[in-house]
């Protein structure tokens, strides 16, 4: 079965957001998983930036049984960020068991890289880099959540306003006033919802 061209939500504007957000409609009775297996783990790192064309084409063709539960250990490492993004936006404590997940798979893929040559005409030099392995595509998300939770960009992490939806994203509006994961979808929902309310 063929896969959509590009099935994901990026309104996150970050890869570790647009990773949470992998998991739609999350506040209804069934959320829409778009993270159901590893050839989509792979998708959405190739098209988050995170791997190459290249890796993406050397990893599919990757065979065996280890691939679903690395897919599994993504959509952990999702639930992971999720749990720690609600206690935030919640002002709760931070819960220690989701954040000691992050460490372990934040650790491990730090474990997981070596030292790469990127010697090109006149340019001596290396680089950290992930070998093109089975685990890449999760290794690949556990990285950009470390730059996430510990860059500038944790300041501006915002959750939708709308009542039915979970989608966090970066606001980089100006002034910091940006309300919905999109204003053409939550945002004119919305507005219409409190209209109707006033109107009543």
């Amino acid at each position: 079965m063929a896969m959509a061209a590009n099935p994901f939500d990026w309104s996150g504007g970050h890869p570790a957001l647009d990773f949470v957000n992998t998991l739609d409609e999350r506040p209804l009775p069934q959320p829409v998983e778009y993270l159901g297996g590893y050839p989509e783990l792979v998708r959405f790192a190739e098209l988050a930036g995170l791997i190459t064309s290249g890796q993406a084409r050397r990893l599919r063709k990757h065979r065996g049984p280890g691939l679903e539960q690395i897919a599994g250990n993504a959509r952990k490492l999702r639930e992971d960020l999720f749990a720690v993004l609600t206690a935030a936006n919640r002002r709760t404590k931070l819960p220690a068991r989701p954040l000691r997940s992050l460490t372990a798979a934040i650790a491990r893929a730090h474990a997981a890289r070596v030292l790469a040559d990127t010697n090109g005409p006149g340019i001596t030099g290396y680089d950290w880099a992930l070998p093109v392995a089975a685990e890449v595509p999760l290794h690949a998300c556990a990285l950009v959540i470390a730059e996430l939770l510990t860059g500038e960009d944790r300041k501006r992490i915002r959750k939708c306003g709308a009542a039915d939806c979970a989608v966090y994203f970066i606001d980089r509006s100006k002034g910091h006033r940006r309300h919905w994961c999109s204003m053409a979808n939550c945002g004119n929902r919305e507005k219409q919802r409190r209209w109707r309310t006033t109107a009543e």
